[in-house]
């Protein structure tokens, strides 16, 4: 009877000392316990979030596309600032931009607005920014604007790699996104309010006539004599030739009648 007492006493103890040894690995695994491992699972940091900061292009980097505006010189200035030692001449390259915009409609594709910037009357650099159709896509939404790309131009007229050019440029583009309402300019109302009716013949299409442009440096031209005037026999006729000046006088003379009979018509 004693030796099957101890017996089950040496048994409950082998128990109990198993029980014991199973606790103490469970408690030393790492995994199992938060405050030994501060990193966390190492399966989930191989899988983390998809980053944002690829989706998007870096802002600028379509500058490139913007050239230099041809024949700026022949271009509208539709408004000026002055402020301080700083002068400015805000160009458009289009009638037809500035019709739009006076109609109430977007500024077509190919629009191109230069600011031609002088500081104590020298010209100190060109900004110009330019709308062409899928321009800025690659851009985040936050800092698109619209379809304009921008781009800065020293006095000679190439790309401006440093000052308000190069890595700066990034400020053209942050500035123009507050101007979403105003079609990305800052001078949109003054492009509105300009008036048509100040731009010279050349620059209104809509006026041109083609007897303008007769060529008459080679027409010869002779007086009829008055008894003549009303003959078919014009031809044959004695004529006497008349002076530069003279024959200057006549041609305005028929040539305005021709527009005047053509207007009336």
């Amino acid at each position: 009877m004693k030796k099957q007492f101890i017996l089950t006493l040496v048994l409950l103890l082998s128990f109990a000392l198993t029980a014991c040894s199973n606790n103490n690995n469970d408690t030393n695994n790492p995994m199992d316990n938060p405050m030994d491992n501060p990193m966390g699972d190492p399966q989930q940091e191989e899988n983390p979030p998809a980053a944002e900061s690829g989706e998007y292009a870096e802002i600028g980097s379509g500058s490139h596309l913007v050239q230099f505006p041809v024949n700026l010189e022949d271009q509208i200035i539709f408004t000026t600032y002055d402020r301080g030692d700083i002068h400015e001449n805000i160009y458009v390259n289009s009638r037809e931009a500035i019709e739009a915009v006076q109609r109430g409609e977007e500024l077509p594709s190919g629009t191109v607005v230069t600011l031609e910037g002088f500081k104590d009357g020298e010209l100190e650099h060109y900004l110009v920014m330019e709308k062409r159709t899928g321009w800025g896509s690659q851009y985040s939404p936050e800092e698109r604007t619209g379809e304009w790309e921008f781009q800065a131009f020293t006095p000679d007229r190439e790309v401006m790699d440093d000052g308000i050019g190069g890595e700066a440029l990034g400020r053209c583009y942050s500035c123009h996104a507050n101007q979403e309402r105003d079609e990305y300019m800052n001078s949109l109302d003054q492009m509105k309010e300009f008036d048509l009716g100040t731009l010279p013949q050349a620059n209104s299409s809509s006026t041109e006539t083609p007897i303008a442009a007769v060529p008459t440096e080679d027409w010869e031209v002779t007086e009829i004599p008055a008894h003549l005037n009303q003959s078919k026999d014009v031809a044959i006729a004695e004529s006497r030739s008349i002076g530069e000046e003279e024959k200057a006088g006549i041609l305005q003379d028929v040539l305005l009648t021709m527009y005047m009979h053509q207007y009336k018509n």
